[in-house]
């Protein structure tokens, strides 16, 4: 007597399931959750965080700041399956609390000239440019010293994290001389940071480069000014086919990326130039800093423009064009490289 129609049910009792009528739910990627190429317009993201801001007090928000939430992926406010961020905004006044976590962040400024964030009691100033990281583990909190509002884009690996099922481990409760506060004291010299790594090529042998419980870089802010000066001194050279001028920000100690899971660079695309098509099995996120233009794929395209965000998902044949006949392009990005690197994942195509 063939008894196969009860093996489903007398499985399922005992927490098992057979491959055989489950194979396409586990290798046909049209039953997973994917993210797809996606551009979130500043125009439309602007009024509504300045709404949320007058709205919502800090307080109550905890975080205020809008997620990006890629519409492969709803319901839950992932821009990749392995990208988390959001968009930020601080009052003239306004202080968030002290706290670590296990997700690698990272912040990069928009607007406002009175932000900061404070980490491992360094005190990182920002304007719009600079890159602040708090790699996983280092104690942190943000405030706006200015008069006016300041607004940061925020990028973390905390779906990779949550993969894991790693965020259990850390102590949340911070504590200065046994007494608990909700803001870390300023121990470190201004522009520490700079100071001690923004050197290419040298490093103090006197410090020590492991700050907190961070496995990141030591450099805890990149500025923006750095970075324009290095694209200057490279204009004469040859660019990527694919990235154009591209600058990685690197950590200062070991030469790799900054983060154990995350890669930033800065993307200059000369006026008038034509990019090779690019794939990856990584995924990246990009912010337009300077210029406009469109991101060209196999089927369509997406056009954005100044403090636009965008998304290129893993797999996704795709070239960034500059449509500006008389200026470059400025992309800041954020992929997911490290990761897939570590893990032997990591593979990249161009074609012409």
């Amino acid at each position: 007597m063939n008894h196969r129609h009860e093996l489903p049910r007398s499985a399922a009792d005992v927490g098992l399931t057979e491959y055989w009528l489950n194979r396409d739910v586990i290798e046909d990627p049209a039953h997973r959750g994917r993210a797809v190429p996606f551009a979130w317009s500043w125009q439309e993201l602007y009024p509504r965080l300045a709404a949320a801001a007058h709205e919502v007090p800090m307080e109550l928000a905890y975080r205020r700041a809008l997620l990006f939430m890629n519409p492969g992926l709803r319901p839950k406010p992932y821009i990749t399956s392995t990208l988390y961020g959001g968009c930020s905004w601080y009052n003239p006044g306004e202080i968030a609390e002290v706290h670590r976590h296990q997700p690698s962040a990272s912040r990069f400024a928009l607007a406002g000239d009175g932000g900061y964030t404070t980490v491992e009691g360094e005190k990182c100033s920002m304007r719009r440019g600079d890159l602040i990281l708090t790699p996983n583990g280092t104690w942190h909190d943000h405030g706006n010293e200015g008069s006016e509002p300041v607004i940061w884009i925020d990028l973390l690996d905390l779906p990779i994290v949550a993969a894991f099922n790693a965020s259990f481990t850390m102590e949340y409760e911070y504590r200065e001389q046994n007494a608990v506060r909700k803001h870390q004291s300023v121990t470190k010299a201004k522009d520490y940071s700079v100071s001690l790594y923004g050197r290419g090529g040298l490093k103090a042998k006197f410090a020590s480069h492991r700050r907190g419980q961070g496995r990141g870089s030591p450099m805890f802010v990149y500025r923006w000014h750095d970075t324009l000066e290095a694209l200057e001194a490279m204009k004469d050279m040859e660019p990527d086919a694919c990235d154009g001028l591209a600058l990685e920000y690197v950590d200062p100690v070991n030469g790799g990326a900054v983060l154990p899971t995350l890669s930033f660079s800065v993307h200059c695309h000369r006026r008038g130039s034509r990019p090779h098509w690019k794939r990856s099995t990584a995924s990246t996120v990009f912010c337009v800093i300077e210029g406009r233009g469109a991101t060209e794929m196999e089927g369509g395209s997406m056009r954005w423009g100044k403090n636009d965000l965008f998304v290129v998902p893993s797999g996704t044949w795709y070239r960034n064009v500059n449509a500006e006949a008389g200026a470059d392009l400025l992309l800041y990005a954020v992929s997911d490289e490290p990761a897939l690197d570590k893990l032997g994942l990591l593979e990249v195509e161009e074609r012409p």
